[in-house]
């Protein structure tokens, strides 16, 4: 941590950045709506001199969030300089990346009609040149968030549930400690780019070839039933119950807010449904906040 910065006197700091097209602009917005004080675009050599500014004003940026300027070189390698080591990083300070896929953002710059920042007519001969360039380059920031969100299916709503539920996580540091989050999606339709675990299901026998269970997900108790007929089932659940009683410690004290765990299966309908409601209810409540959500049912 550059021991140069201290920002002690704001209660949550969020460091937003990602993608271009990935939906920035949208995430301060809400951020804004859930009484943060945003600044957009912020130089990164600035850092420490709003920060002396802020103590100003303590009760105006007690929660603030940062959309940070990263279109250098330097300014990417200034920003690690402050956030790359989770854990030295204080626990009021939090990063946020924004992601999605190239498809979805060739999508939204045509839809708008607007040029890509990073455009180079140098470097580049079509959008997805521009898109592979940025990607690279914030890799590393990408590597050291906290949160990362996968925007690529997501409209403003979706998003701001997202964000609800990550400001709802920190809020709980202490109290309720590290949210835990499954995620069943299918293999078909493409990996979730927001998981920070993924465990493949589709070593158990499927519900889809029965014709009664088709049409069913995994939370109908039919399905889950015949999940959970074979013994491979609940071994699987309890040795991976097991995996994650050991890491989840570690990483809320690495100071990790938020743990995406992607459970797939072919089609995201059955299987991996009906193991992420099982592994969910095999994780202590009473220490982690615990959430499922279904991405392909």
């Amino acid at each position: 941590m550059n021991a140069s910065l201290r920002f002690d006197h704001i209660n949550s700091l969020l460091i937003v950045t990602g993608l271009s097209g990935a939906g920035k602009s949208s995430a301060m917005a809400l951020l804004a709506d859930s009484g943060y004080y945003v600044v957009d675009n912020l130089p990164v050599p600035l850092l420490g001199q709003f920060f002396d500014f802020s103590r100003g004003a303590i009760t105006r940026y007690r929660n603030t969030a940062l959309l940070m300027d990263v279109d250098s070189r330097e300014s990417r390698i200034q920003l690690l300089s402050v956030i790359e080591s989770k854990g030295k990083r204080p626990g009021n300070l939090k990063v946020i990346f924004l992601d999605a896929d190239d498809a979805s953002i060739v999508r939204r710059y045509s839809e708008t009609r607007r040029p890509h920042p990073a455009f180079d007519p140098e470097k580049d001969t079509s959008l997805a040149d521009t898109i592979s360039r940025e990607r690279t380059r914030l890799q590393p920031i990408k590597e050291a968030s906290d949160f990362l969100i996968d925007t690529s299916s997501f409209n403003i709503h979706a998003l701001r549930r997202e964000l609800r539920e990550f400001l709802n996580s920190l809020g709980s540091v202490g109290r309720q400690g590290l949210r835990v989050n499954f995620l069943s999606f299918g293999f078909k339709h493409g990996l979730p780019l927001d998981c920070d675990l993924i465990v493949d299901v589709r070593f158990l026998r499927n519900p889809h070839f029965v014709e009664e269970l088709r049409q069913q997900d995994g939370r109908d108790p039919a399905v889950r039933d015949y999940v959970f007929e074979t013994p491979e089932a609940d071994e699987f659940v309890g040795r991976y119950a097991e995996v994650l009683a050991f890491l989840l410690p570690k990483y809320q004290a690495e100071g990790k807010a938020y743990l995406n765990i992607g459970i797939g299966c072919t089609g995201g309908k059955h299987r991996s449904v009906a193991i992420a409601e099982a592994l969910s209810k095999r994780i202590d409540a009473a220490t982690f906040r615990v959430s499922v959500k279904h991405r392909d049912i």
